[in-house]
């Protein structure tokens, strides 16, 4: 496995089947010894998440149990204040030293780069690895697009040869699973079990998360 550390994040708000799937596809393909998921713990683009986030952190841990190889990161829920990815990636800088970092969005996230807090930064600090979903498509601004241009990189041995400042796209497997559906099953008094881990599934029901009874 190549010496880098991958960062997915998000508010897992609650953690399902396709975060994981995307997860472990971009793992392997990637092959890093060092893969975490990031739970946001105050997104700065939401007011409220359904779920606090030291449950949305409970509910990653217990769907990653299983999963040696992928593993959690709890410093934007450990930090006070809102989650700003350019800070959390100057953080996790400051302890892997110039190993490549790389960290892994949705089109959807990729395509409101502009709206992050200090975007150009991110290019500092790790490479950006865009998981694209078979209908998900390109919706860059100007500014965005003509960052990314000159950034992008056809092979993934480019982004183990150097800390950060690519860009590179990879194919996912399109699940049609949203936390927004399963929330608004779970409050309608449905059932949403095969969508998401079990164990995640009885803790929201233990702890009667998003209406669930």
């Amino acid at each position: 496995m190549k010496q880098a550390t991958a960062i997915f994040g998000g508010t897992f708000d609650p953690v399902h089947y396709g975060h994981l799937r995307a997860a472990a596809e971009v793992s392997e393909k990637l092959d890093v010894t060092d893969f975490r998921l990031l739970p946001a713990g105050q997104p700065p683009h939401r007011d409220h998440t359904g779920a606090e986030a030291y449950h949305r952190l409970a509910m990653l841990e217990l769907a990653l149990a299983p999963y040696p190889d992928l593993t959690v990161d709890e410093r934007e829920v450990r930090r006070k204040g809102p989650s700003y990815m350019v800070e959390t990636l100057a953080s996790i800088r400051r302890e892997v030293g110039e190993v490549p970092i790389i960290l892994c969005l949705g089109q959807d996230a990729a395509n409101k780069l502009e709206g992050w807090h200090r975007w150009r930064e991110l290019f500092d600090l790790a490479h950006l690895v865009v998981m694209k979903r078979p209908r998900s498509r390109p919706r860059y601004p100007e500014a965005v697009a003509e960052e990314l241009r000159f950034r992008r990189v056809r092979s993934t041995s480019v982004l183990m040869n150097e800390p950060a400042g690519r860009v590179r796209n990879l194919d996912v497997t399109q699940l049609a699973i949203s936390s927004t559906d399963i929330r608004n099953q779970l409050a309608a008094g449905r059932d949403p079990r095969f969508l998401l881990p079990a164990t995640v599934l009885a803790y929201i029901r233990k702890h009667g998360l998003y209406g669930a009874i």
